[in-house]
């Protein structure tokens, strides 16, 4: 493998060359093509672990692109890849799995709720070290609505932001997360809730003068149907803060893509 390097950049295939946009190394990288073929993948009986190998893959890649998608309301105050890590963490999970067959196990999260909590989404800003006042999460007796509550707040002790800000908001985010199966007659993953990445909802609060003054935040966000009615899933949920360098009016919307993030509490069954 090597970098391009020239007046003629580009991506795709020349013959047995490949050549891509690595987004990591900011390079243009350039390797020759390789491996098995499709076919011999997926029919050749020598290569059968590495087809269950590539179903715990593929569940693992999906789980984490559902969850990346619920969060989406404060997407924009990620800073740095995480994907890779939730990923690895969706694999983790299915070696949780001792009683499944390799390449058929379930990838459990709500068995393992917990370790969502320790994600981090902004590797500049971790969310533990900007936010330093103790918050309330509580779920209703219905299982429809979360309420988050922050007494006391003043921005100035209570925020550790290295940049000047004049205003601040914080963002509520509740999302239903499912377990994933093995389907013996599709054969394939599936979630144990179909379309829950629809299933996301948000609260804002106003924004706020980030001075020394008290404040008292109290936000709801509700599904529209209870939640944990089928077992295999899990009620995430998420904080944003976000800042802004200007005043802002308090009922105004829109991202200004400044701040942190961070999964802070799971609801299971």
């Amino acid at each position: 493998m090597g970098s391009l390097k020239g007046p003629i950049l580009f991506t795709g295939s020349i013959g047995d060359i490949r050549c891509y946009y690595d987004k990591a190394r900011k390079q243009y990288t350039i390797s020759l093509k390789g491996g098995q073929t499709k076919t011999q993948v997926m029919n050749n009986p020598k290569l059968a672990r590495q087809r269950e190998t590539m179903n715990e893959m593929t569940v693992s890649a999906k789980w984490a692109s559902m969850l990346q998608k619920s969060l989406h309301f404060i997407d924009h105050l990620h800073w740095g890849y995480y994907f890779p890590k939730i990923n690895a963490m969706g694999k983790a999970i299915i070696s949780h799995d001792y009683d499944g067959i390799h390449g058929y196990r379930s990838l459990e999260s709500s068995k393992n709720a917990r370790l969502l909590t320790t994600i981090n989404f902004n590797k500049l800003h971790p969310f533990d070290e900007v936010f330093t006042q103790p918050y309330e999460i509580s779920f209703s007796e219905d299982k429809r609505t979360v309420t988050l509550k922050i007494l006391g707040l003043i921005p100035a002790r209570h925020f550790k932001w290295r940049e000047d800000y004049a205003s601040f908001h914080i963002i509520l985010v509740i999302a239903q997360l499912p377990d994933w199966h093995w389907n013996k007659e599709r054969k394939k993953h599936e979630p144990v809730i179909e379309n829950s990445k629809l299933l996301s909802k948000s609260s804002c609060s106003e924004w706020c003068s980030g001075d020394d003054k008290f404040h008292d935040v109290i936000l709801e966000a509700s599904f529209d149907q209870p939640a944990l009615q089928k077992p295999g899933s899990t009620v995430v949920v998420a904080l944003g803060i976000e800042f802004s360098s200007t005043h802002v009016a308090p009922n105004t919307t829109g991202a200004y893509g400044i701040g942190t993030m961070k999964i802070v509490e799971c609801f299971v069954q």
